[in-house]
């Protein structure tokens, strides 16, 4: 997979294709808990967010980083395993409530490119949480999770896949 750099915000993360993880069965609108969340456009994989981009680029510098990128295999795939996230995040306005709809990624390279940052720079680095934002509602970036803290703080429930997933044939006859 080619290195994608570094984002304008610091954040490192590797374009997806949309095609495997949003399918045709998979709807524009989302209603999950009372909540309608909207397909996002551009789908991607978050490696490192700003904060730890910014720490390991003065840390390692961004050629060491791309090297440690570069010497892992790439190949994330979808779980059909579906996550509800909730975060209240502070504005200049008041609280924006962003609700999002992640679905987990069997990307095994994530973990160990993570390993090797935290080996080669010292710094606290964990696994991390390997998704794709599909849906979301209220912050159209979605939330971002840039460790398993931050998992773990903003996890609603699971979601299953009969939620998510309309099967076209089912869906076809109800509208008969």
């Amino acid at each position: 997979m080619r290195w994608p750099g570094f984002r304008e915000d610091g954040s490192l993360a590797l374009p997806l294709d949309p095609a495997p993880l949003l399918p045709p069965a998979m709807p524009l609108r989302l209603r999950l808990d009372g909540h309608v969340l909207e397909r996002k456009r551009e789908l991607h994989m978050t490696l490192l967010g700003r904060d730890a981009g910014a720490a390991l680029r003065i840390q390692l510098g961004d050629e060491r980083i791309r090297a440690l990128f570069e010497s892992v295999e790439w190949a994330p795939r979808g779980t059909g395993r579906y996550a509800l996230l909730h975060k209240a995040k502070d504005q200049w306005d008041g609280t924006l409530q962003a609700w999002s709809l992640i679905e987990h990624l069997q990307a095994p390279a994530c973990a160990e490119f993570r390993y090797h940052l935290a080996q080669a720079s010292g710094l606290a680095l964990d696994c991390g949480v390997p998704h794709a934002t599909l849906y979301v509602v209220g912050d159209p970036y979605g939330i971002g999770l840039p460790d398993l803290a931050a998992y773990r703080a903003c996890f609603v429930r699971e979601v299953a896949a009969s939620e998510v997933i309309r099967d076209p044939i089912t869906a076809g006859e109800a509208s008969r």
